[in-house]
């Protein structure tokens, strides 16, 4: 009497699951490692980023000081005869 059941097939079924589990575990472990360096690539381009704007706000204050002391030396030059 048979009822259908092959037991090498069950046998063969943790081992089955657990080859699935290590396929998923390392397909994850990849992953994470992937998305940690494109982690790191968008923080370097933030701080680049942030660098830029502080040397653009450094170059602009510099400029405004250079055309006040322009403006001032021009209007004292006009003035002295």
């Amino acid at each position: 009497m048979s009822y259908g059941i092959n037991f090498f097939d069950m046998a063969d079924a943790p081992q089955s699951l657990d080859d699935q589990l290590q396929e998923q575990r390392i397909q994850l472990e990849t992953q994470i490692k992937e998305l940690e360096a494109q982690l790191m690539r968008t923080k370097e381009a933030y701080l680049k980023v942030l660098g830029a704007q502080e040397f653009s706000a450094i170059q602009k204050q510099q400029a405004e000081v250079e055309a006040e002391v322009t403006t001032e030396t021009t209007s004292t030059e006009v003035v002295d005869p």
